[in-house]
């Protein structure tokens, strides 16, 4: 059978690596104790006592007597199923597209993110869980979004406020509140092109953290909430944020999509040297096929499978498009 966590083939519902990282190999039977009805009425249950952000439907889980349990307090897991939409497409696949998403920007990639596999319910439904990083041994460690660092909220700024900003703003954050900034813009550069790269059209100011180290600093956090949300709303915008916050190259005039070019002009603005930009890009562009490897081993439906790749091959594509070669940071 494929490993629920990162899809090798074991006699076992997680590889040993994964079990480790996960449950520090705590003997707990795999499969969850409740199914999906019991799920819904735990969360109402415990919703006053929870303050899990996003929009999608999930609990907090604790090791307890060798059994994952729905958690108050002292929590260190997040379970998120199926979503129950009344929109959108393959909608079944939203829980192995996040994990599948997941896998490929820490295996293929090298992107620094959350723990993270899939969980059979009670009744076989699969659902996603991730591990805490805002907890260490029990204790809470800070952790604040770019929606809260850029002091924006429904109240202040409507309903849109987690969209109406950019990337480039984003990066104006990163160098003011983290102190080793440069190795930190290299690492938000990676994960906006790979958000692109794979139709993430909802990483917006919620999806993009910082936390506290011990040292009293900040970093930014690993990756997480990463999946190719166009699979499931073909139409919606291509990124969740505009790259820049005036600023358009000639090549997005002249195709209305963000391409080579883009990318390049961004990381000028952001103060990324252009030869480390190129080497990323072509780095990220060069994955292609190990990445459509590992979308074959993943628990995605065929037809999910092959509109993934669809996609993705699609953006691969806008990404190598140069507009007359790369003139935009003169």
């Amino acid at each position: 059978m494929k490993c629920l966590g990162c899809f090798k083939i074991t006699n076992q519902i997680y590889c040993p690596k994964c079990k480790k990282e996960l449950f520090k190999n705590h003997k707990l039977n795999f499969t969850l104790d409740f199914d999906k009805k019991e799920f819904l009425s735990t969360k109402i249950a415990l919703s006053d006592h929870m303050s899990i952000s996003g929009v999608q439907d999930k609990i907090a889980l604790k090791i307890e007597n060798d059994k994952l349990v729905p958690a108050i307090n002292n929590s260190q897991y997040l379970l998120k199923p199926i979503p129950l939409m009344d929109y959108g497409e393959l909608l079944d696949d939203v829980v192995a597209n996040e994990h599948f998403t997941m896998q490929l920007a820490r295996q293929i990639y090298k992107l620094d993110t959350a723990s993270n596999a899939l969980i059979r319910f009670s009744d076989g439904e699969l659902a996603y869980i991730t591990k805490r990083f805002d907890r260490v041994e029990g204790q809470k460690i800070k952790q604040e979004d770019f929606a809260s660092l850029a002091k924006r909220s429904e109240q202040t700024n409507g309903k849109n406020y987690k969209y109406d900003y950019s990337y480039e703003q984003i990066a104006r954050l990163i160098k003011l509140y983290l102190p080793a900034y440069k190795l930190e813009i290299i690492k938000f550069f990676k994960l906006v092109l790979f958000n692109y790269l794979i139709g993430n059209g909802d990483a917006h100011l919620k999806n993009f953290s910082v936390l506290q180290r011990q040292t009293k600093d900040y970093t930014l956090t690993p990756a997480y909430d990463l999946l190719s949300s166009s699979l499931h709303i073909p139409n919606e915008s291509r990124t969740a944020l505009e790259l820049f916050e005036e600023y358009e190259t000639q090549s997005f005039l002249a195709n209305g999509f963000y391409a080579y070019d883009d990318f390049i002009k961004f990381a000028f603005i952001i103060g990324l040297d252009e030869k480390i930009a190129n080497k990323i890009i072509e780095e990220f562009l060069s994955y292609e096929s190990k990445a459509i490897e590992l979308l074959a081993h993943s628990f995605l439906s065929d037809e999910a499978k092959t509109r993934y790749e669809r996609l993705y091959l699609d953006r691969l594509k806008a990404v190598r498009y140069r507009y007359q070669g790369c003139r935009v940071c003169t």
